[in-house]
């Protein structure tokens, strides 16, 4: 399918792409890959329970690129949850994303029941995150601390409370990347002292104002930032003025962290206290159950002579604990697809300046796509009390009906993980993705993290990068080899990595560049920030910021700006536009200083802002809108290559109104407007997209977008149209099927000749999920 951005100039149009000009979601809207959501480990990585209780399940799910969390709808409660999200890396995005939807295995989870989870990148508000759930669930949304994920705090409700989307005060038994020392129980606290605030026996009566509110909340962001760096009896007096207060929403989250500092601190009879007086109050919710274990947990070290419960992690509560019974634990889980893929076009061409030609079909007609797509992902686990193992296999096969190729076969990702309790090393091996550490992108090697202490890690990796899927390892004779270092708990919510990485092919510097990343996270407040420079070349490759703001009212705010080369800085850039396929071939012709000339020389670059703004008007409407501002700069002549000119100041507007339990239970609706003005044209345009429930098992989502594009250098005018039926049938928990067919009809004129094309689409298939699970002694 050509998306509305793809017109009859199609060849300035793909310049446009392929300089960067556009969002991701454009770029990826234009694309005529095929439509399928299998799992196929490209955009999406994986889906897993990080932590549960026994009322609340966090989920985390993760990219194979950096994102950033723009907002969700609806925000509290649903069968269906959009979570809007924007790609800080443009370009790594562009190359992942194949299809207009890809989705993911579910894990098993109890509170949640995950009925499916899929992205879909929607051109009028961008790529979005659809999850279903089998039932009303009570959900959250926030960043990850990775800033390539996103989490998912699903409650049960019970006492009208949610858990929040966070790592903190849930048992968890996932894997992790790395593994944290645990500080000793005996080990006293780094501020702990022998005066501490009183305990506050008494509740103030009344009502909250909203002064009072704002310090409550002020006070309980101070109050978590002080707990998580030691700072016991800072902490106490903080959470000692909000129960001081009238009653709050922060004030059984307040009575629960000061049981939790007083029994870091030592004082066990006042932290048993300080759990029962909870317990009297807020008898009811998932922070009863906590409390409940905290109180036992307290009960047993008092006879023990411990202050701190048993398998609790002073530095890390989200460590699994030691199975120290002689049993492993494994899982193995996987996916196996398949999907038809058909694409025709028809086109037709008035220009009344040419003779008639009657051996031409007026309707010529082209087959874009027929072929079926395979798809298998595999995923084993195996776990003891010293270590866990990890293996990993996402692959799939093209099997093309209308040309000699009979398949293409490609690879995403291949290899074998081992996280080591004692030593605190990571060592993955095999085909696998990293978007940190000056590593960009898909790659087959090996990285060894190992977690030097609670506050820094050291990563080492080596390997060669991964152009396509499909390429055998190491083809391209390019290697890497990068040194990081993650720096942690410096200041509360920040986390830091600085790197050095060198490329080579063969003998011949590719790239060698520094940097850092720098990732703050608060309940309130994401941000990231990075910087490349390439040491060879002398020039930044990138410089990024990016953030979004949630408001007390749950908008949420968000902005972001970058620099960047497109494509990033390589000696293999100056291969673009010669006739030569290796470095080694191209030095026959010129000097290795000519060589890196010509690769600055093929090399542009990319600057954009973006401001963006989504706001809950009640709990069934939510309005977005953001702006972008872009500008790609020319290439200049040289080797035999011409230049590129520069696309000028392009400006990209887009707003959203989302709705949902409008015609019945679960349905949403979304109207979208997006506004695209460049130096050559102006494109318009409107789409309406529905998803509506017919049964628990069967959904079905008619689409419809129009598009207007007028010229501003040339007498270009285009109209457009797409409609579309998505239909969805689960026939069990673990298959469904899927169809969607549409059409594409564009009538363009432009300097007196009329262009008209209709392109129609189906592609129809199914996913099976299987998983197993189970317990050796």
């Amino acid at each position: 399918m050509i998306d509305n951005d793809t017109t009859c100039s199609r060849k300035l149009t793909r310049a446009h792409i392929q300089l960067g000009t556009l969002s991701i979601a454009l770029v990826l809207s234009a694309t005529t890959a095929g439509r399928a959501e299998p799992v196929l480990d490209r955009a999406l990585n994986s889906a897993r329970v990080v932590a549960k209780s026994k009322t609340c399940e966090i989920i985390k799910i993760a990219f194979n690129f950096r994102v950033r969390y723009v907002s969700h709808f609806p925000l509290g409660s649903g069968t269906d949850l959009r979570i809007m999200v924007r790609a800080i890396d443009p370009g790594v995005a562009a190359s992942e994303i194949l299809t207009r939807r890809e989705s993911l295995r579910v894990p098993p989870t109890k509170i949640a029941r995950l009925r499916a989870i899929e992205l879909d990148i929607d051109p009028a508000g961008g790529p979005a995150l659809n999850v279903q759930f089998a039932g009303a669930a009570h959900f959250d949304v926030a960043e990850g601390q990775d800033f390539e994920s996103i989490i998912i705090a699903v409650s049960d409700g019970r006492g009208g409370r949610t858990c929040r989307p966070t790592l903190d005060d849930v048992a968890s038994a996932a894997w992790a990347p790395t593994i944290r020392k645990e500080t000793a129980a005996t080990e006293p606290p780094q501020d702990s002292g022998p005066q501490f605030p009183p305990r506050t026996k008494t509740r103030t009566s009344g009502a909250a104002t909203d002064a009072d509110k704002k310090a409550a909340a002020a006070a309980l962001d101070e109050a978590r930032a002080a707990l998580k760096k030691q700072r016991l009896n800072e902490a106490m007096k903080l959470l000692a003025k909000i129960l001081a207060l009238p009653e709050t929403e922060q004030t059984a989250e307040a009575q629960e962290l000061m049981g939790l500092a007083r029994q870091r601190s030592g004082d066990l009879a006042e932290a048993q206290a300080e759990y029962e007086d909870y317990l009297q109050h807020y008898p009811q919710g998932e922070g009863a159950e906590r409390v409940r274990q905290r109180l036992a947990g307290v009960t047993t070290a008092k006879g023990g002579g411990s202050g701190q419960i048993a398998g609790e992690s002073t530095h890390e509560k989200f460590r699994p604990r030691r199975q120290d019974d002689g049993t492993s634990m494994w899982t193995f889980s996987g996916s196996a697809s398949q999907f038809y893929i058909r694409d025709d076009s028809f086109h037709t061409l008035h220009d009344p300046s040419l003779p008639p030609d009657l051996s031409n079909d007026p309707d010529e007609h082209r087959v874009h796509q027929n072929e079926l797509l395979s798809s298998l992902d595999l995923v084993g686990t195996w776990q003891n009390a010293d270590a866990k193992w990890k293996f990993r296999f996402s692959g799939s096969e093209e099997h093309s009906f209308a040309t000699d190729e009979d398949e293409f076969v490609s690879v995403a990702a291949l290899f074998a993980e081992a996280n080591i309790r004692d030593w605190n090393t990571l060592i993955r091996a095999g085909r696998q993705t990293r978007n940190t550490g000056g590593v960009l992108g898909r790659f087959d090697g090996a990285l060894v993290g190992w977690q030097a202490s609670d506050w820094l890690g050291v990563n080492v990796v080596a390997g060669s990068p991964v152009r396509r899927r499909s390429d055998e390892p190491f083809m391209d004779d390019k290697y890497f080899a990068g040194l990081s270092f993650d720096i942690g708990r410096l200041y509360e919510g920040l986390d830091i990595n600085v790197f050095a990485i060198e490329q080579l092919d063969r003998d011949i510097v590719d790239r060698e560049a520094v940097g850092f990343e720098a990732r703050y996270l608060t309940p309130s407040l994401a941000a990231f920030a990075s910087v490349d420079y390439d040491l060879h070349f002398g020039d930044f490759n990138s410089a990024v910021v990016s953030g979004t703001w949630t408001l007390l009212d749950k908008s949420t705010l968000h902005a972001g700006a970058e620099y960047r080369k497109f494509p990033y800085l390589s000696a293999w850039n100056a291969l673009q536009g010669q006739p030569f396929i290796t470095l080694y071939d191209l030095l026959k012709t010129y000097s290795i200083d000519d060589v890196d000339q010509l690769a600055i020389d093929r090399t542009a670059s990319y600057q954009s802002a973006n401001l963006g703004l989504a706001h809950p008007i009640n709990e069934h409407l939510q309005v977005t809108a953001d702006v972008t501002i872009a500008d790609t700069s020319g290439t200049v002549a040289s080797g035999g290559v011409d230049a590129t000119p520069t696309t000028g100041t392009e400006f990209y507007y887009s707003a959203q109104l989302i709705a949902n339990d409008m015609a019945a239970d679960g349905d949403m609706f979304i109207a979208g407007l997006r506004v695209a003005d460049r130096e050559d044209s102006n494109l318009y345009v409107v789409d309406l997209n529905t998803r509506i429930p017919i049964t628990p098992d069967l959904r079905v989502g008619p689409r419809v977008r129009f598009g207007y594009r007028d010229g501003d250098t040339s007498d270009l005018e285009e109209y457009s149209v797409l409609p579309s039926l998505l239909v969805n049938y689960f026939v069990t928990r673990n298959i469904n099927f899927e169809v969607e067919a549409g059409a594409y009809w564009t009538n363009t004129r432009i300097n007196g000749v009329e262009e008209t094309e209709t392109e129609l689409f189906i592609t129809a298939g199914y996913r099976y999920d299987f998983q197993a699970d189970g317990r050796i002694r």
